[in-house]
């Protein structure tokens, strides 16, 4: 079977090589005595390719009037946007200095293959968005 994600990312490695990143996987919420809630996560390093959201992303993603800073990942393995009715998603990436929410999922080729995902840039802890 052929690998089509090794394919391509050796064949762009040099135009836009892979880079380290931290995969922050959703893993639920704690609930605390005063019942307030904080999301749990788990890390796990990843290698991934970043490009700029093309038109027919934002499209897709419906976000054309959004004021957003978002990109176009493509890794390996499966991660999820947000679906409340699941019970899965709110994953998050770590790189170029930023934690990125997984807005949506654009493509996804089995479990552990590779997928495509649109990445929005959150607002640190303390940062106004000006």
């Amino acid at each position: 079977m052929i690998d089509v994600f090794e394919a391509a990312s050796g064949m762009l490695g040099d135009v836009n090589p892979m880079q380290d990143a931290v995969l922050r996987v959703s893993d639920g919420v704690a609930i605390a005595e005063d019942y307030s809630a904080t999301s749990t996560y788990r890390d796990i390093p990843v290698h991934i390719e970043v490009q700029a959201l093309a038109g027919g992303d934002l499209q897709l993603l419906e976000n054309i009037e959004q004021q957003a800073d978002m990109r176009t990942v493509y890794m390996r393995g499966a991660v999820h946007a947000l679906n409340r009715p699941l019970d899965t998603g709110g994953d998050l990436l770590l790189f170029n200095g930023g934690i990125w929410r997984v807005t949506q999922v654009l493509e996804q080729w089995g479990g552990d293959d590779w997928c495509k995902i649109a990445v929005t840039r959150q607002i640190k802890d303390g940062q106004t968005s000006n």
